[in-house]
């Protein structure tokens, strides 16, 4: 161990005494580090992202769509799905409620983007929702005023409307929106509730919404089939997901006459499935920058060795000195490898430290997702100073064979 002390005070010394050429020898792998670093943190930042902000179905909770691209894996299989299969229809939510036994709820929406006005304030391209009144239950949303609809107001087909918080200010910036008549078309709809604030992900508002009771909805815009119709369901408490699924994936496989060996006609997604293909896209997008990032962590230890070997061509009398002394060739080679890996290490937490403080700065002023693994910090200064270890060894070796009496006699 003291050999060790030893060697770390004199790579101290060392380090200190040539500034400017340390800190230029550090420069590559202070690059490297931060670089890899920066796309840990925002690679963690986008799975964090992903599960607080787009999949946010909830436990047990599923859907089913004509064609989803997180059910069925590629943009191409997707869209030839979206092409060819039957669009879900009120017949299909009707069958799954009578049916599923293994659900909790089960509800279903439509809509598009359209007009909204209220007097002379007018909003384009806004999400209207056509929901069952269970809606609520299967979604994250909340009611911030006001109430959300009732059973009552979905058999009645009332002309009543709850709005996203984007909507409410747009059309309402100075008054409470509850109760005045907002027109959607050419029908009027009576405000009777405002959800809470959600945010936006990846840069598009989840609040510019207006719902409607889905038999308003139908009965306004018409009850045809619609490729944008889909159906929400919610397992029972302590039932698997997957047994609700199944049970699902039977009774609309027998509505739709498909035999055993034809594939589903249809899409089921989840929060796992859509965490699956995001977690597969930042995973495959980690393994292409990684290793092309941790080029520069080469460059800088090829720069070490460098260094590192001019380093002992310097010291060459030094070590003919410690030599006659009685230092080993062990000991030579242990102060020149401790040497390199301080020098690297220090690097290592160089551009660990300028990695945090340039992701905060980003993470604050652009909508990039910031989150820093915590096993960062530790593979950060470990790979760094195992680099420094790595291309450290043959100038160590070299310092550690030389001749005392040769060394000695050099200037």
């Amino acid at each position: 161990m003291n050999k060790f002390i030893e060697a770390a005070k004199i790579a101290v010394s060392s380090i200190m005494a040539h500034k400017l050429r340390s800190f230029l020898t550090l420069l590559g792998v202070i690059i490297g580090v931060t670089v890899v670093t920066a796309v840990a943190t925002v690679i963690e930042g986008a799975n964090v992202y992903i599960s607080e902000k787009i999949a946010t179905l909830g436990q047990g909770v599923f859907r089913i769509q004509k064609a989803s691209l997180t059910g069925f894996g590629n943009f191409e299989k997707f869209l030839e799905a979206f092409r060819k299969n039957p669009d879900l229809t009120l017949e299909d939510l009707a069958a799954l409620r009578e049916s599923v036994t293994l659900a909790d709820q089960i509800g279903a929406q439509d809509g598009g983007s359209r007009q909204v006005k209220y007097g002379n304030v007018s909003l384009d391209a806004v999400g209207v929702q056509g929901v069952t009144a269970n809606n609520i239950l299967l979604s994250t949303i909340e009611v911030a005023q006001g109430r959300y609809f009732t059973e009552s107001d979905q058999e009645n087909r009332r002309d009543v409307c709850f709005l996203g918080a984007d909507v409410a200010d747009g059309l309402f910036p100075a008054g409470d929106p509850l109760g005045k008549e907002i027109k959607i078309g050419r029908d009027r709809y009576t405000v009777i509730g405002v959800a809470a604030r959600v945010g936006s992900v990846l840069g598009i508002s989840q609040d510019n919404f207006v719902q409607v009771p889905l038999t308003t909805f139908l009965k306004a815009f018409g009850q045809r089939k619609s490729p944008t119709f889909l159906i929400v369901v919610r397992a029972r408490d302590g039932v698997p997901v997957e047994a609700v699924q199944d049970q699902v994936r039977t009774i609309m496989r027998t509505r739709h006459k498909l035999d055993y060996n034809q594939p589903d006609d249809f899409s089921i997604s989840n929060d796992e499935v859509t965490q699956q293909l995001f977690g597969t896209i930042t995973g495959t997008v980690a393994s292409v920058a990684f290793p092309v990032v941790g080029i520069s962590l080469v460059i800088g230890g090829i720069v070490i060795m460098n260094i590192m070997l001019a380093t002992v061509t310097e010291r060459t009398r030094e070590i003919g000195i410690r030599k006659s002394l009685g230092a080993t060739r062990r000991d030579i080679l242990i102060q020149f490898l401790v040497e390199s890996s301080m020098l690297s290490g220090l690097g290592g937490v160089i551009g660990l430290l300028l990695a945090i403080i340039i992701m905060t700065i980003v993470g604050r002023i652009a909508p990039v997702p910031v989150a820093i693994p915590f096993w960062a910090p530790a593979i950060a200064i470990s790979v760094s100073t195992l680099v420094g270890l790595f291309f450290g060894i043959y100038p160590a070796s070299r310092a550690a064979r030389l001749d005392p009496i040769t060394a000695l006699r050099a200037d």
